[in-house]
């Protein structure tokens, strides 16, 4: 099995996040999938996130279906542990798309898989997935401007084997463009909310090291092209009514993306937490482009000014 240490990261290539035609047409107005679109559109404890020829509709951090369109008829998905071992049973639904009444019969099957979920979830918790989908809800820009200063693109991200909970847009206001969404910054976001995750596989210093490949592969081009790809996907995003096109987006700005590690109802001062945020000092170096901002759950709408810088945040916790 390859690792990440083995990825070559000049010559890797990914496949884009990006809908093709078709299925963009089909979630459209008047298209066969347009009730699936419609019912995340219309309640926002939903979520609908682009990948490579299909989406995910997310509930509460979890994958409430999957319509990938790489294999031909498209197939449906929904994960079935959320009945294993639970109360309910699963009613059977279409796994291959035909034709709107079957996008029908999986809206109307929502609440019956949401059921399961929640069932699911009394027994096991939700952990760090459903505080992404919160901060995502929290800084949304469906409906207008995102309350501060981040907007929500997309969750779990990976490249090369590097993985990040949340990719974001940064409000960088101009003289041109005052509300700032014109040429935003990008920004990769980390959740962490259980002091034992800030260390060892997937810690703190885990990510800052991936960051840090990402953005120096190929002196920075690579950064480039991921840039294109969600620039790429904002557009989609906003032809289907996802994000409001009064935003006004029309490219990143050319500053090197942000590492934003956010810290969801968890104090910074723990000692695992400080042990971890000690080892990215030690391990490597000052970096300008890393930050981490604490949140709670009574207010997860992200402010810039509220992000620390590494050596403050360290110096704070010795």
């Amino acid at each position: 099995m390859t690792t990440k240490q083995q990825v070559n990261l000049d010559t890797y290539h990914k496949r884009p996040r990006l809908l093709a035609e078709p299925m963009e047409v089909a979630l459209g107005p008047g298209g066969a999938l347009h009730p699936v679109l419609a019912t995340v559109v219309d309640k926002p404890q939903l979520r609908l996130d682009i990948r490579d020829r299909r989406f995910n509709v997310y509930y509460c951090g979890g994958n409430l279906m999957l319509v990938d369109g790489r294999p031909w008829p498209w197939e449906l998905h929904f994960d079935k542990k959320y009945f294993a071992n639970g109360t309910l049973l699963q009613s059977t639904l279409p796994t291959q798309f035909s034709s709107i009444d079957d996008a029908h019969a999986w809206v109307k099957a929502f609440p019956e898989l949401i059921a399961a979920m929640e069932n699911w979830w009394a027994r096991h918790p939700k952990g760090e997935r459903k505080d992404c989908q919160d901060i995502a809800a929290a800084n949304s820009g469906r409906v207008g401007f995102p309350p501060a200063d981040y907007l929500v693109l997309d969750l779990e991200y990976e490249w090369a084997l590097r993985r990040f909970d949340i990719v974001a847009a940064k409000r960088r206001p101009t003289e041109h463009d005052n509300t700032g969404w014109a040429e935003p910054d990008m920004v990769f976001i980390e959740v962490k909310s259980k002091e034992n995750a800030c260390s060892g596989n997937s810690g703190l210093h885990d990510h800052a090291r991936d960051y840090r490949d990402i953005i120096m592969a190929r002196r920075g081009r690579r950064v480039q092209e991921i840039k294109i790809e969600y620039e790429n996907v904002i557009a989609q995003k906003t032809r289907l009514g996802l994000l409001d096109a009064s935003l006004g987006f029309k490219s990143f700005s050319s500053a090197v993306p942000e590492l934003l590690v956010v810290f969801a109802d968890l104090d910074p001062n723990k000692p695992l937490v400080r042990k971890a945020l000690a080892e990215v000092r030690d391990r490597l170096g000052k970096s300008d482009y890393i930050h981490f901002l604490q949140l709670d759950q009574s207010n997860y709408v992200m402010y810039a000014n509220a992000a620390l810088p590494l050596e403050s945040l360290v110096a704070e916790g010795t």
